[in-house]
């Protein structure tokens, strides 16, 4: 077997920033933008609320600021805020081929990683994007040994806690400019953290595995900087994580083209507040909004025809609160249909706990077809007088078919900006956060994100 860790490590430490195709280093600015309204947008939701005065016991140094608040933390659990917040409204990135979100992690890591080297030697912009594309480029590779075929990971295990944090050590280390030694230990010391468990989804614990996954990889390239030691086959050796969380593996998939195909340009960014899953669905209802008018009076039943995937991990029929109706593929379909639109508002937990959805919830019915693809759905409405309606959706919105615009995302970033910051301070954020790569200091910019006392 190759030395996976190795090579992967070589890679990251090798690369230049100049070197990247511009279609890539420009895919790491709409991840980073896209992060940047996802952790404000998400920075007080009552979960986040809750982590940051359990955290105040507990914390060192508070010298890093976090996203939309004004509360300092020392820089490792910084990053766990910053990417709980961003992961808080299921509004962040994903990796169709990993079902992962690459980007909360990885750039909650580097957030915090920018603060700490300033106190030594300014972060540029453009480091601090270099690192944001590693992080994300090697987190994805890593997972799909894991679901590259013959590949196959339980559904139970969670791919933000499993490999989220190999991500968060390489960006991190990058930063730190730690050598090929030192890049295999942090992916090596991320590798042992690895953890994450389905069953907590739509609960707080869900949550907690992204957060945990970025300050468990800025802990990791830290230790490796100390010389604090790890095996050097972490990935690929025989009691390592390849074969720990995947029967079989697929260690090859994580350094097929490595450096010529770049998994960072298959991200997909959301429109909707929902499981990425969902969105074809959301789709293929608001279709069918625009055939014909009707009320919620008038449904009979809701027929879905869905990857399997969908249902495995979003069949919900009765969720409880916003946080579970987030990812309940039975909430979104009724809510659409209903309110004829798809966005923060439609899984308020008014809406979550109106007997009137959840009594429509219970008229979804679905199809599992290994024939639809993961982005697609296909939804036939019945109404109480026998008309039927009915939508297909191929290529979802904000999937790699039909990617959001820099303009879509300009537009999501605003309005997450401005439920925290006021809007001639969220404009300048965002304008800021585009021009990154030009950016002297990151850490300045940095300091603009937290509100300030």
């Amino acid at each position: 077997m190759q030395p996976i860790t190795r090579i992967l490590a070589r890679y990251a430490v090798d690369s230049r920033y100049e070197n990247l195709p511009p279609a890539v280093r420009h895919e790491g600015l709409r991840a980073f933008v896209n992060y940047i309204g996802c952790a404000a947008g998400g920075s007080h939701e009552a979960h986040v609320e809750l982590m940051v005065k359990f955290l105040a016991e507990f914390n060192g140094a508070a010298n890093t600021p976090l996203v939309g608040r004004r509360e300092k933390l020392d820089a490792l659990n910084a990053a766990f805020i910053n990417c709980m917040s961003s992961a808080a409204l299921a509004f962040n990135d994903t990796h169709y081929a990993t079902v992962a979100h690459p980007t909360s992690p990885v750039a909650a890591a580097l957030l915090a990683m920018a603060q700490r080297q300033a106190r030594r030697q300014k972060v540029s912009g453009q480091d601090l994007l270099h690192a944001l594309i590693l992080g994300v480029e090697i987190q994805c590779r890593v997972g799909s040994i894991l679901t590259a075929p013959p590949a196959e990971s339980a559904v139970g295990l969670s791919m933000q806690g499993l490999v989220g944090g190999i991500g968060a050590a390489v960006a991190a280390g990058k930063l730190l400019a730690l050598d090929e030694a030192g890049m295999i230990t942090a992916i090596g010391h991320a590798a042992n953290q690895s953890a994450g468990i389905r069953q907590g989804q739509s609960t707080d614990a869900s949550h907690f595995s992204p957060a945990h996954a970025a300050r468990c990889g800025l802990q990791a390239a830290l230790l490796a900087m100390q010389g604090f030691e790890c095996s050097d086959n972490m990935l690929e050796g025989p009691k390592g994580f390849a074969v720990s969380f995947a029967k079989p593996p697929n260690p090859e998939a994580a350094i097929a083209s490595l450096g010529q195909t770049f998994e960072i340009s298959t991200l997909a960014y959301k429109p909707y507040p929902s499981g990425v899953v969902i969105h074809p669905i959301i789709d293929a209802c608001l279709e069918i909004n625009q055939q014909k008018s009707f009320d919620a009076a008038q449904i009979e039943h809701i027929e879905l025809t869905l990857n399997p995937l969908a249902a495995k991990l979003t069949d919900l029929e009765e969720p409880k609160d916003r946080g579970q109706a987030l990812v309940s593929l039975q909430h979104w379909a009724v809510a659409t249909l209903v309110y004829k639109q798809a966005g923060i508002a439609e899984v308020a937990n008014s809406v979550v706990r109106d007997p009137a959805i959840s009594a429509l919830r219970k008229k979804v019915r679905y199809t599992n077809d290994d024939t639809v693809g993961r982005e697609a759905a296909h939804v036939r409405l019945v109404l109480k007088d026998g008309t039927a309606l009915y939508a297909k959706v191929q290529h979802c919105r904000g999937s790699v078919k039909r990617p959001l615009t820099d303009d879509d995302i300009t537009t999501k970033t605003r309005g997450q900006l401005r439920t925290v910051f006021a809007p001639d301070a969220a404009e300048k954020i965002l304008e800021q956060s585009w021009e990154m790569a030009n950016c002297a200091d990151a850490a300045a910019f940095c300091g603009t994100l937290s509100i300030q006392a």
